[in-house]
């Protein structure tokens, strides 16, 4: 085998160590493209997203108070009624025949009543000619009295009766918009069985389930933004109306077992909305204004520190910076930057401290 001379050597080292430095050049001449924003100043405002129920404030479900047959329906889903309206005529119930027997009762009472009034109004007559005692008069007058009082008591009797049973029909026990009808005409019922429900569509909120550690964040009077992205719905004036004081095991719909608290919130249009519709709401818990921020996409921990990518000359800087509220966009900075300053926005594994980069 030949041996390379001197010469021959030196020159393939040179030639080695040429292109090695060729491709050193050419490494840091290479810029990484990445995105970017500065840091400036404005709002940062934390927020807290959940999905809840339109309800009504003053829901009620009517119930049949003893066994029977609808004979007729006198409203319908959508009906507004007042308190008193008479809802559903029922028959067939052993409530009816007391009822009957009671009127029976209340008939013969009123013969009875009429006779000892007439004979107080005759008694009065002969006693003002002086053919009378007084004390007779005054028995026969008494008497009529006291059937009179039998009468009138044993009217309310009835009517409460009848309006507690059901047996004359059931009547609304408040004002509202009828918003579910349960039973058909011609159908049995049994004692318990919900009929009708009617609601106060003056008086709809929200009802959204939220983490409970979330939910001692929120506070009544918070301002809500309240939407369906389905329907292109949108409030921008909802407010929290109160926070419920206990929390419940409620699974989530990834099937996790979560402690939730239940918030209501407001709405703030009087735009006719559909009870049991989805409603998303967003609340806002904390807002500061005319601060310094960042993007939340530069900021990313190392080594249990917040840090950021700052480009100086053209080169990725790292910098640790404190950061203050954590909002749903933008952080603020305490400090570790200024205004003004860009930052890297989602920085990979291929952007290291001191790697050239070019902003696209």
């Amino acid at each position: 085998m030949k041996r390379l001379t001197t010469g021959k050597k030196w020159f393939i080292i040179v030639a080695v160590v040429l292109f090695a430095a060729v491709l050193a050049a050419a490494f840091l001449n290479t810029e990484i493209p990445v995105k970017t924003a500065a840091a400036d100043r404005g709002q940062v405002k934390k927020i807290l997203k959940e999905t809840g129920t339109v309800e009504s404030g003053r829901a009620i479900i009517v119930i049949a108070k003893n066994p029977g047959e609808i004979k007729r329906l006198l409203v319908e889903e959508g009906n507004s009624v007042k308190a008193g309206d008479l809802l559903m005529s029922s028959g067939g119930t052993s409530t009816e025949l007391d009822i009957k027997s009671l009127q029976a009762e209340l008939s013969g009472l009123r013969v009875q009543y009429g006779q000892a009034k007439d004979l107080a109004d005759k008694n009065k007559v002969l006693y003002e000619q002086g053919a009378m005692s007084y004390a007779d008069y005054s028995a026969s007058n008494t008497a009529a009295k006291q059937l009179a009082a039998q009468v009138t008591s044993l009217q309310y009797a009835i009517k409460s009766y009848a309006v507690s049973s059901g047996a004359a029909g059931i009547t609304a026990p408040a004002d509202g918009v009828i918003t579910g009808v349960y039973v058909k005409e011609g159908e049995s019922v049994t004692v318990g069985i919900p009929l009708l429900e009617i609601s106060d569509l003056n008086e709809i909120y929200i009802k959204a389930d939220f983490i409970a550690e979330d939910a001692d964040l929120i506070r009544e009077g918070d301002s809500v933004r309240v939407y369906n992205e389905n329907t292109g719905f949108s409030d921008e004036k909802g407010t929290v109306k109160k926070i419920h004081l206990k929390a419940e095991n409620k699974m989530s719909d990834l099937g996790v077992n979560q402690k939730r608290v239940t918030v209501e919130v407001l709405f703030g249009t009087t735009e006719q909305i559909r009870l049991g519709s989805n409603m998303n709401v967003d609340i806002t818990v904390e807002k500061k204004d005319n601060v310094l921020r960042i993007s939340d996409l530069a900021v990313f921990e190392k080594e249990r520190k917040n840090c950021v990518y700052v480009i100086e000359e053209g080169k990725a800087v790292l910098r640790e910076i404190e950061t203050g509220l954590e909002g749903e966009d933008y952080i603020e900075v305490i400090s570790g930057l200024s205004e003004g300053n860009t930052v890297i926005l989602s920085p990979g594994n291929d952007i290291e401290d001191g790697v050239r980069v070019k902003a696209q």
